[in-house]
């Protein structure tokens, strides 16, 4: 008996001996697994070697390989870029920009007399794609090459420094969906190789990718293993691509689930400040995009007192002291805030302003103003504009001494900045006014209505509209959607100028290159001659004549200067034209479609505003 309760006894010691063992190598597995993001670190490692390994094959070969075979390395080096796009964008912009931005000179926001020269795979891409590269052309894929290793060498460096968080791996795949849909299927990406489709096929494969490492079930990433499918799909063209039934079925929904994937994971948002808000499923919700966004930081809350006083000093002619100008003489609220005239009239002389009045509907919705961004804020432009001579010949210094005497406005005033002795001032006039023309932001139109469900708000007609305006056409790469404007994706931080080569006049046969020369004026900078922003397409039905000179009366004069390929296909010497010169072929039939979608996306009739 005493012999059992000893053996007893020793057994269940070398039982728990065991199960501490136990537990100890299961604690140590434990520690040793990697989490997610680390996971995700290692798969971000992996492919940067590979593109590495990639570039410098390329680069062996540069001078050998004959076209087909230059061309395929080429693809293999974009395709692991566009497996590493979502991270590199996030945490290396500015690497991001020297591998893969346009092949057009740039400026620093703060040194605006410097120009970086372009470089990066846009720039090796129109050596690639030359019709047979001879060696000079050789020497600067060569060269390209060289820069691309160095940019490489950069992000390896940082690899050991850089530490993935799970909120920011799901931030920086949504972000990156968003300048697929707005940057990838447009061609803006792969203009000489035309491979815009393939390439987003992988991005999308690369999101499952990193969704895979958390865990994320296949039911959830379907939308993306579906579009990848459809964007390579046999027989698809870049110009029969149906850009409108991929958004609907595979972006949006891919938008959704990445979202609830997030959800299921405890995975809390960003807290960053976004054009696009963050709790935003898709930047095409209704409520997407936030003005507050681009508003400095002493800018007036939207209150409803703060807005009734920005309306009632929009439309007061007191601003101008006496010339008896308002900023609705030549931003009528009837036509949607246009005036409807090639150019209005100058107040210093009998002489007409040098440029065309644009819209102020969804103008808060970027981060420069004037045709050419001379200034940020809304509340600058009011200032500049009540205090051009020539525009409204006012000085708002005077303006809260003639407010003063009106009792509407000190009500009004003291309702709106109720906080403040004295509210009456010229910085309140300047806040006021802008906050109301930040509440003209007006983004549910019939194409938003479609793209969130609604299929029976566009004809065929329209919708093949929208498919030219992003194949075909090539308007997307200029007009970013959802905007529609120079603005650039996904952060919505810039905005692009273009330099078109406009008329001065709509003769075709005699054409004369309008005389103003644009952003060049600013700081003489020579790429930017002749160069404007992108204005919004969004209600441009509403908003006739057009470009910054208002030379067109309709658009179906703006199409067919496109579609000739701007003032070089018209024939004009314009050496620092962006827009591509060569001509679209649309047929009369195709340009009508895209007058339809242009017109699918006017908020609602002018007589609404």
């Amino acid at each position: 008996m005493r012999l059992h309760l000893i053996r007893s006894r020793s057994l269940r010691r070398s039982g728990r001996l065991l199960l501490l063992a136990l537990s100890g190598v299961l604690f140590s597995f434990a520690v040793l697994l990697p989490t997610p993001a680390e996971r995700v670190k290692d798969y971000y490692g992996a492919h940067l070697q590979r593109l590495h390994a990639a570039l410098a094959q390329f680069q062996t070969s540069a001078y050998q390989a004959d076209t087909t075979a230059l061309r395929a390395k080429f693809a293999a080096c974009r395709a692991e870029y566009k497996r590493l796009e979502f991270a590199v964008e996030y945490y290396y912009p500015h690497v991001a920009q020297r591998l893969n931005g346009a092949a057009l000179p740039e400026t620093e926001a703060g040194e605006p007399g410097e120009v970086i020269p372009p470089t990066g795979f846009q720039v090796l891409e129109e050596h690639v794609y030359t019709a047979s590269p001879t060696r000079a052309t050789r020497e600067l894929m060569h060269q390209e090459l060289d820069n691309l290793l160095s940019q490489v060498r950069v992000l390896e460096q940082q690899v050991p420094n850089l530490t993935f968080a799970d909120a920011e791996v799901f931030d920086a795949l949504r972000l990156n969906l968003y300048r697929l849909a707005a940057k990838g299927i447009s061609g803006f990406d792969s203009p000489a190789a035309h491979a815009a489709l393939p390439e987003a096929a992988v991005t999308l494969q690369a999101s499952r990718d990193v969704l895979a490492l958390y865990d994320v079930p296949a039911v959830l990433t379907a939308p993306l293993r579906r579009g990848a499918v459809a964007l390579t799909a046999p027989g698809q063209t870049f110009n029969s691509f149906d850009r409108a039934a991929f958004l609907r079925r595979y972006f949006n929904p891919a938008l959704a689930a990445l979202r609830q994937a997030q959800a299921e994971r405890g995975i809390a948002p960003v807290t960053a400040r976004r054009a696009v808000r963050v709790g935003a499923t898709s930047y095409f919700d209704a409520d997407a995009f936030d003005a507050a966004f681009f508003a400095p930081a002493d800018a007036a809350a939207p209150t409803p007192a703060v807005l009734a006083l920005g309306a009632a000093l929009f439309q007061e002619p007191l601003l101008s002291g006496r010339a008896g100008r308002s900023c609705a003489s030549c931003h009528v609220p009837g036509r949607a805030y246009t005036d409807g005239l090639r150019v209005n009239s100058s107040l210093l002389t009998s002489a007409a302003l040098e440029r065309n009045t644009p819209t102020l509907l969804n103008a808060a919705l970027q981060p420069d103003q004037f045709y050419d961004g001379r200034v940020h804020f809304l509340e600058d432009q009011v200032h500049a504009v009540v205090s051009n001579k020539s525009e409204m010949g006012g000085q708002l210094s005077q303006a809260p001494a003639l407010l003063r005497k009106r009792s509407t406005y000190v009500r009004l005033f003291a309702q709106a900045f109720a906080t403040e002795r004295q509210p009456v001032t010229e910085r309140n006039i300047r806040r006021s006014v802008a906050a109301y023309v930040r509440s003209l932001v007006r983004l549910n139109s019939r194409f938003d209505q479609f793209l969130r469900g609604d299929s029976t708000v566009l004809s065929a007609q329209e919708v093949q509209g929208f498919n030219l305006f992003m194949g075909k056409a090539q308007c997307g790469t200029c007009h970013y959607m959802p905007l529609f404007n120079g603005t650039v994706p996904p952060l919505y931080d810039k905005t692009e100028s273009e330099v078109l080569g406009v008329p001065a006049t709509p003769d075709t046969l005699h054409p004369v290159l309008d005389a103003d020369q644009g952003k060049y004026l600013l700081y003489g900078i020579a790429h930017q001659q002749y160069a404007f922003k992108t204005p919004t397409v969004r209600n441009t039905a509403l908003t006739a004549p057009y470009m910054h000179n208002g030379v067109y009366q309709t658009l179906e004069e703006v199409l067919d200067f496109y579609n000739r390929g701007g003032g070089i296909g018209l024939g004009l010497a314009v050496p620092t034209q962006t827009l591509a010169e060569d001509r679209l072929h649309l047929s009369k039939a195709e340009q009508q479609s895209i007058i339809a979608f242009i017109k699918s996306l006017n908020d609602a009739p002018a007589a609404a505003y």
